[in-house]
């Protein structure tokens, strides 16, 4: 297996934790920035993120009940 670069290292930490993501900072890019593949990027990681952060809730709802 091959060693991951500095930058998917990088994003792999920053996705690790859902919550420690600025969730408006990445719709203020999906809605401001002038490149149409960087807000897909945003996009996705939004999209990403809050599916994350939803499994989370879930799964700690199954617990309470």
């Amino acid at each position: 297996m091959t060693k991951p670069i500095k930058e998917v290292e990088k994003i792999e930490q920053l996705l690790a934790d859902p919550w420690a993501i600025d969730i408006e900072e990445l719709w203020e890019q999906i809605a401001h920035n002038s490149d149409p593949n960087k807000r897909k990027l945003f996009d996705a990681l939004h999209t990403y993120v809050l599916n994350k952060r939803q499994e989370e809730i879930i799964n700690e709802k199954h617990f309470v009940i």
